[in-house]
C-alpha cells in the first residue's frame, strides 16, 4: 500500500496543524493572505481512516452497492469502463494509490455537470452529504500528495470541526459517437496520391497498414488484411470529403473539386486488428472535431478529453493517446497511464517544444503524417 498519506495530519481531525500551515482559519479568521473559505455541499466518506470528499454538485447520482452487485462493479473498474455504456469507471481507492479496504460494499457515484454523466465512480464507502468550507489547495502542498497530486483540489472543513481532502476529478472523457446513428464512418476519409500519371488518384484511408518511404517522395503503402503494397510517387494530402461511386466499371471518389479513381483493390478491407481505442485530448472546437473524424474514419473508436489531466486516470482503456501540446504543453508526457499505450503529441510548425516521453510528435496542420503515426507498428521489446 502507499504511504504518501503518512506525513500529511492535515486529513486527520486535528486542525491545528493546517492552521499553522496558513490553510485554514483560526477561530474564524482567514490568516493574512490566505484565502476565505468557500461554502458548498460536499459527499464525504472514509478510506484507510481518512477522510476525503467530492464536490456535491457534479454527483448525478449515488447508488448504494453491496454484495453481487459490489462486486461486480469491481471487476468492471479493473478494465475501466461500465459495462457497454463506455463511460470511464474509476475506483477512488485504487487511483489514490491505496489498497481497497476488504469490505465489498460502498457507492457507484455518477459524476458530471449539468445533469449529464461524464464519468463514473466507485467509493469503498457509503458517502454523506454535508455542508463545508473549502479552501483551495496550495501549490506548495501539491508535492505531499504525490502520485495523486493532480486529484487533490483543496480542503472541505466540516461544521464538526473535522476536514477532508477534497478531491478534484477531471470529468472530461466522454465517448465520441458518429452523429447519424448506424452510420458508418468508413470511406469517409482518403489520401490523394500520385501514381505514375498525371491524374491524382485516391486510397482509402481505413484501408491502410503501414505507410514507409522508398525515396525522395516515394513512399510504399500497405494496404489490408492480405499486406497488398502500393508504390505511389508522391503522398499530397487528404481529399475533400466525397463519396465512393462507380463509373464504367471502376471505383471512383466523387468530391467537390473532382473525381478520383480508388488505388485499391475493391475486396480490399480495413484490418480489424488494426483498430485501437484513442483517447484525443485537445479543446473542443473545430479543429478537435477536425481531428475525431480523421481518427474515426480510419475504423478507431474514438473517445474526447478537454481535461489534460484525464489521461493519467484512463489505465488500461486506451491503446493510443493523442494529446495537443500547444493546448497544455509537455509536463504531464511522463505521467500518462502505463499498460502499452501509445502516445502521439501533435503542435504547431515551429513550435521550440522539445517535449519528452512521446513515441511520435507531428505538425498539428499535417494530417498525413498523424496518419502515419497512427498506423506506425509500435516498437518491440526486449
Amino acid at each position: 500500500m502507499s504511504v504518501w498519506y503518512r506525513r500529511l495530519p492535515m486529513l486527520s481531525s486535528d486542525l491545528s496543524f493546517a492552521a499553522r500551515r496558513g490553510l485554514m482559519p483560526v477561530e474564524g479568521r482567514p490568516r493574512s493572505g490566505a484565502a476565505a473559505p468557500a461554502c458548498a455541499e460536499v459527499l464525504v466518506f472514509a478510506l484507510h481512516g481518512m477522510s476525503f470528499a467530492l464536490p456535491a454538485a457534479r454527483a448525478v447520482e449515488v447508488m448504494p452497492l453491496a454484495g453481487a452487485r459490489w462486486a461486480r462493479l469491481a471487476k468492471m473498474a479493473e478494465g475501466g469502463t461500465l459495462g457497454a455504456s463506455g463511460l470511464p469507471l474509476i475506483r477512488l481507492a485504487a487511483r489514490l494509490g491505496l489498497d481497497p479496504p476488504p469490505a465489498g460494499e460502498g457507492a457507484l457515484i455518477l459524476f458530471g455537470e449539468d445533469g449529464k454523466v461524464r464519468a463514473t465512480l466507485l467509493v469503498d464507502d457509503m458517502p454523506r452529504r454535508l455542508p463545508a468550507q473549502v479552501v483551495v489547495m496550495p501549490d506548495a502542498w501539491r508535492g505531499d500528495f504525490e502520485p495523486c497530486e493532480d486529484l487533490i483540489g483543496g480542503i472541505a472543513r466540516l461544521d464538526d470541526g473535522t476536514q477532508a481532502a477534497l478531491i478534484d476529478l477531471p470529468i472530461g472523457v466522454a465517448p465520441s459517437r458518429p452523429r447519424l446513428p448506424g452510420a458508418s464512418p468508413r470511406d469517409s476519409a482518403h489520401l490523394l496520391v500520385r501514381a505514375g500519371r498525371v491524374e491524382l488518384e485516391a486510397v482509402r484511408v481505413a484501408a491502410l497498414t503501414g505507410m514507409s518511404a522508398i525515396d525522395g517522395r516515394r513512399m510504399l503503402l500497405m494496404l489490408g488484411d492480405a499486406g497488398e503494397a502500393l508504390a505511389v510517387d508522391e503522398v499530397i494530402g487528404l481529399a475533400p470529403p466525397g463519396r465512393v461511386e462507380r463509373l464504367g466499371g471502376a471505383r471512383v471518389l466523387v468530391t467537390s473539386t473532382g473525381r478520383y479513381r480508388l488505388l485499391e483493390p475493391g475486396e480490399t478491407v480495413p484490418s480489424a486488428a488494426a483498430a485501437a481505442r484513442v483517447l484525443l485530448t485537445a479543446p473542443a472546437g473545430e479543429g478537435r472535431t477536425r481531428l475525431r473524424d480523421l481518427v474515426r474514419s480510419m475504423g478507431h473508436e474514438v473517445s474526447l478529453a478537454d481535461d489534460p489531466r484525464a489521461a493519467r486516470l484512463v489505465g488500461g482503456r486506451f491503446d493510443v493517446l493523442l494529446f495537443d501540446l500547444d493546448a497544455y504543453g509537455a509536463a504531464p508526457a511522463g505521467e500518462y497511464p502505463a499498460g502499452g499505450a501509445r502516445r502521439i503529441g501533435f503542435r504547431q510548425p515551429g513550435s521550440a517544444m522539445q517535449p519528452t516521453g512521446f513515441d511520435a510528435v507531428v505538425p498539428a496542420d499535417d494530417p498525413v503524417a498523424l496518419i502515419a503515426a497512427l498506423i506506425a507498428r509500435p516498437a518491440r521489446t526486449a
